[in-house]
């Protein structure tokens, strides 16, 4: 890869960094600047690919919780593969105040364009756990699985 490529991609995932720690309902047009028409996006709820389908991702968001942040607190490099490392926060009516880490793995075609994301964070704990009925089950599962009994 060039340094050109690299220097792209570097700028690519500060953009991308940017558009998350500046989150808002009605700014998803400058995201064709930042992913591939085709990007692939996973999360623990979504493996979708296109950017309308991560655009409708995000709206959806929006709809379901309030004021949703991000905090981008790490960018590292292995090779041309990005990880970020982050804090997401939000107000979920059914979860109350919701605050979790996470990483995102980020691929690039020869564009520099974002061409996939893949998120990663623990929904065990951090959603299906917080949940009313489910959650129950899911916290005496975990206990039962862990060494540590508190």
């Amino acid at each position: 890869m060039s340094n050109n490529q690299q220097e792209k991609r570097e700028a690519t995932a500060h953009a991308y960094a940017s558009f998350f720690q500046n989150l808002s309902a009605d700014k998803h047009n400058g995201l064709s600047e930042i992913l591939s028409a085709d990007v692939h996006f996973t999360d623990p709820f979504n493996d979708t690919k296109g950017l309308g389908n991560v655009i409708a991702i995000l709206e959806k968001m929006h709809k379901d919780v309030e004021n949703p942040r991000f905090m981008i607190l790490d960018i590292i490099w292995s090779g041309d593969i990005c990880f970020m490392r982050w804090d997401f926060s939000c107000f979920q009516p059914t979860l109350g105040i919701w605050k979790f880490r996470g990483m995102t793995e980020l691929h690039f075609n020869q564009e520099g364009l974002i061409s996939s994301h893949f998120d990663y964070w623990d929904s065990g704990k951090h959603f299906y756990a917080k949940l009313p009925f489910l959650g129950r089950i899911i916290r005496a599962i975990i206990r039962k699985a862990s060494i540590s009994k508190t």
